[in-house]
């Protein structure tokens, strides 16, 4: 039985498969998205346990789509974390302010991310 479905945004192929591949091996459901119009898409039609959004994205950034997920009355209650490779304290505080549960910065190790997924979704 799967822990949690997690929708990856994520535009850079290699992360994304990454962070799929180690999800998948720790027993996640995974859907992916290479970008935040794909990911607001996805939450609609596949309702993720949690979303992991990288903040730098072409077309749709990380923060503007935590930003329509926590404006929308049926997605708000849906957890994102942030992941970036940018440690810019000011762009992380703006994320937890408007509704992130957590962020991770680049480069990860996906045992920290499992077990914040853990955390979040128990």
């Amino acid at each position: 039985m799967p822990k949690g479905k997690i929708l990856i945004a994520e535009d850079e192929k290699l992360t994304l498969d990454m962070l799929r591949c180690g999800l998948e091996e720790n027993g996640f459901e995974v859907i992916t998205a290479s970008n935040g119009f794909e990911a607001i898409l996805a939450v609609e039609n596949q309702s993720p346990d949690m979303v992991l959004t990288d903040i730098m994205m072409p077309r749709l950034n990380g923060i503007d789509l935590l930003r329509a997920l926590k404006n929308n009355g049926e997605t708000r209650d849906i957890p994102v974390m942030l992941i970036s490779a940018v440690d810019d304290v000011e762009l992380i505080r703006k994320g937890l302010a408007l509704g992130a549960v957590d962020y991770i910065t680049k480069p990860f190790k996906i045992n920290e991310i499992v077990g914040k997924l853990g955390h979040h979704l128990s």
